[in-house]
C-alpha cells in the first residue's frame, strides 16, 4: 500500500556507457524511450515494445570524427624552486563545473545530476522519518509489554500503535523511493579497450607508491637576479595522495584511477570520460579525447627533504652568482639538492587544468607508455 507521503518524486533512468574502438557512447533510459549520447551527437530512439518498430531522431550534435588524447612526450626543463606566496603568482586552477562537462556528455550529467538532487532530497526525509519511526517505537513499546496502561487506556495505545505503523510505512515508502532515484549504471567496455584500461590502471596504482606527489598550486617566473637562484619557475605545491577508488556518482564494480586535488575537485579516470568532483553537489563529465595531458621532466631543487625514490643530479647554492657559483657575501649560504622529478599536467579547451610532480620520473614513464596505448585503442575513427 502507498501512502504518497512524498507527492512526487522521479524515477531515474538507468544508464549504459559504453567504450569501443568508435569511442565513448552511453545509453540512457530504455524502451519505449532512450536516449543515446555519443560522439555523433544526442539521438532519442522510440519503439513500441514486442512490435520491432523503432523511430530515431536527432537532438544535437553533428557527425565529427573523435579526436585521440595527444600523446605524453617527455622532455627536461629548467630547475623548479618550491617557493611561498608572492605577487603575481598564476595559480593552477580548473574552470568551474558548470564549464567543464563536455558538450557530447552534458545529458549524461543532467541525469546524475537529477539523480543526486532527489537523493539529496529524499535521504533528509528519511533521516526525519527514521527519528519519527524510532520515537513512535518507543512510545509503543512503553505500554506494549505492560498490563495496566495498555488495557486502561485502550484508545490511547490504539492511536501508539497506529502512529508506529504510519512511520514505519513512511520509513518504507521512502527508502523504496531512494532505491528508484539511485543510477543504476552499467559500465561495458569492448575487448580491445578493456586490455590497455586495466593495464593503464595496473600502472597508475605503481605510481600511486612513488614516496612523494605534489599537486601545483601555483607557479611564477621567478628574477633570477634579484632572488640570487639559478631556478627559473618558482612553484607552490602540496602533497596529494592518488589510488585506486570510486565516486558514489558512477557505480561500476571496479575500483579506477582517483587524483586527489587540492585547488578543486578529485578526478576520476573511467574507461573514456573523466568525473571532476569539486563537492558533493557539483561535478563535472569530460570526455576523455578533449583532456590533453603532457608529461614531462622536471629537475627542481628541494630544500624540503629528498623522496626516498629520487635521483639527486647535482647541487646548487642558496645564493649564486650570474653563472650559478656561490655568492660568498652570503655567511649563511647552503647548497641545495637538484632532483630529478616528473611533471604531469592535464588540461581541457573547456577550462581543465591540473597539474602534478612526482618522485619517481620511471613511474610516471611507465604511466604514460600504457596511457598512450589505451588512448590508440579507440583512436581516430576512419
Amino acid at each position: 500500500m502507498s501512502w504518497r507521503f512524498r507527492h512526487s518524486f522521479k524515477v531515474i533512468p538507468g544508464v549504459r556507457i559504453n567504450l569501443s574502438k568508435t569511442g565513448l557512447s552511453a545509453s540512457i533510459g530504455g524502451a519505449p524511450f532512450t536516449l543515446n549520447v555519443g560522439p555523433r551527437g544526442v539521438y532519442g530512439t522510440a519503439s513500441l515494445r514486442g512490435s520491432g518498430v523503432s523511430v530515431r531522431h536527432r537532438f544535437s550534435g553533428e557527425p565529427q570524427n573523435p579526436v585521440a588524447p595527444r600523446p605524453l612526450p617527455s622532455r627536461t626543463i629548467s630547475p623548479l624552486r618550491t617557493v611561498f606566496p608572492t605577487p603575481h603568482v598564476e595559480e593552477v586552477r580548473s574552470a568551474s563545473t558548470q564549464a567543464l562537462t563536455s558538450e557530447s556528455l552534458k545529458e549524461l550529467k543532467r541525469v546524475i545530476e537529477t539523480a543526486y538532487q532527489e537523493q539529496e532530497e529524499i535521504s533528509r526525509e528519511l533521516e526525519t522519518a527514521n527519528q519519527e519511526k524510532r520515537t513512535a517505537y518507543d512510545k509503543h513499546f512503553a505500554w506494549q509489554n505492560g498490563f495496566f496502561l495498555k488495557h486502561i487506556f485502550k484508545k490511547k495505545f490504539a492511536q501508539r500503535k497506529a502512529a508506529l505503523e504510519l512511520a514505519e510505512a513512511k520509513v518504507a515508502e521512502l527508502e523504496q523511493q531512494l532505491r528508484l532515484t539511485t543510477v543504476a549504471t552499467q559500465v561495458e567496455i569492448a575487448k580491445e579497450q578493456a586490455e590497455p584500461y586495466f593495464r593503464m590502471r595496473d600502472e597508475f596504482s605503481a605510481l600511486c607508491e612513488c614516496a612523494a606527489i605534489w599537486d601545483i598550486k601555483s607557479h611564477q617566473v621567478t628574477d633570477k637576479v634579484k632572488e640570487r637562484t639559478i631556478a627559473e619557475t618558482g612553484v607552490r605545491r602540496e602533497k596529494v595522495t592518488f589510488s585506486l577508488g570510486s565516486s558514489d556518482l558512477i557505480q561500476w564494480e571496479h575500483k579506477v584511477p582517483h587524483l586527489q586535488n587540492i585547488n578543486g575537485g578529485d578526478l576520476f579516470l573511467y574507461p573514456g570520460f573523466i568525473l571532476y568532483r569539486a563537492s558533493r553537489g557539483a561535478f563535472a563529465v569530460i570526455d576523455f579525447h578533449d583532456v590533453k595531458a603532457v608529461a614531462r621532466g622536471a629537475n627542481s631543487l628541494e630544500e624540503r627533504g629528498v623522496p626516498k625514490d629520487s635521483k639527486v643530479i647535482g647541487q646548487t647554492w642558496a645564493k649564486v652568482n650570474a653563472d650559478g657559483t656561490r655568492d660568498r657575501r652570503f655567511a649563511n649560504n647552503y647548497q641545495i639538492p637538484i632532483v630529478s622529478y616528473a611533471w604531469l599536467t592535464l588540461k581541457s579547451d573547456s577550462g581543465l587544468w591540473e597539474e602534478y610532480v612526482f618522485s619517481n620520473p620511471e613511474r610516471l614513464e611507465n604511466f604514460q607508455e600504457a596511457f598512450n596505448k589505451f588512448a590508440e585503442s579507440f583512436g581516430k575513427k576512419d
